[in-house]
């Protein structure tokens, strides 16, 4: 079985803390006398200040860094578990010339933009309940209480999904551009296999995709959804990954393959008679 592509837990925690310890260095104190909407005005000047900027994108480049290390060396492991390793090496010695630089770059610009909204975000998310609160009669005191123990939950739960959703995109990003790179046009869709596995990704598990034509997991079951058309690990909270097909010895025949908007089961015949990305590596 090849390695894993994927974010590490590890890594997800990491991050989520970094953004918290961030977040609450951008939180000014609500005086008494302070309004919620100069509370949230200086929250809004604090996100944009030089230091903030700063540490924004040194954590967002962190992440990627790291992303981009392990991403690198599960292509690695991989590529030699199917006899490509020393063709792959060549092929990727200039790749920060390339996509995967490219999207390095944009993802870490991507990742800073999103550290520095948390607090304002949520505050304002705050205010919005604590609104709704006084337009339904709330006392003083419940307000004050809202106010106090609601905030932390609504920071803590955006964090851990901005840090959870963004290493797996990033993973997938760097994946994808790896891809390209070296002309692989599919990958596996794999799942995390247990039981949180939502029931348009247990669909999705083992499909072959191509790169580009990305499905609709939940109509795929009858879901309603606004999610649309993602590739593995591209969704809010998902924790599938996309295993890049080097060669057609990684499938097991018949397979399952989203072509044309729907899944098949083909043969290997089938398949090749698609496929483009798949056996040139092995040239």
């Amino acid at each position: 079985m090849p390695p894993k592509f994927g974010p590490t837990k590890r890594l997800e925690r990491e991050y989520a803390s970094a953004i918290g310890k961030l977040a609450r260095r951008v939180l000014p104190p609500k005086t008494p006398t302070m309004t919620f909407d100069e509370w949230l005005l200086a929250i809004a000047e604090r996100s944009k200040q030089k230091d903030i900027e700063e540490a924004a994108e040194f954590l967002a480049t962190r992440m990627v860094q790291a992303q981009n290390t392990l991403n690198q060396k599960t292509w690695r492991t991989a590529a030699a578990k199917w006899g490509q390793g020393a063709k792959l090496h060549r092929l990727l010695s200039k790749e920060l010339e390339g996509p995967v630089g490219r999207r390095m770059r944009e993802l870490v610009s991507q990742n800073a933009a999103y550290i520095k909204s948390v607090p304002l975000e949520q505050a304002s998310r705050l205010v919005h309940e604590i609104e709704q609160a006084q337009l339904n009669g709330a006392r003083a005191s419940t307000v004050a209480k809202i106010a106090r123990t609601r905030f932390p939950q609504l920071l803590k739960s955006k964090v851990q999904l901005i840090a959870r959703t963004e290493t797996a995109k990033t993973s997938l990003a760097l994946t994808k551009a790896r891809s390209e790179d070296v002309g692989a046009e599919w990958y596996i869709w794999k799942t995390s296999e247990d039981v949180r596995v939502r029931l348009s990704h247990k669909k999705m598990n083992g499909v072959v995709v191509p790169w580009g034509f990305d499905p609709d997991p939940e109509a795929l079951v009858g879901e309603k959804s606004t999610l649309g058309h993602y590739a593995a690990g591209g969704c809010p909270n998902c924790r599938c990954y996309a295993e890049p097909i080097l060669l057609t010895s990684q499938i097991s025949f018949p397979a399952k393959v989203y072509w044309q908007g729907a899944i098949r089961t083909m043969t290997k015949p089938q398949f090749k008679a698609i496929a483009t990305g798949v056996e040139e590596l092995a040239a």
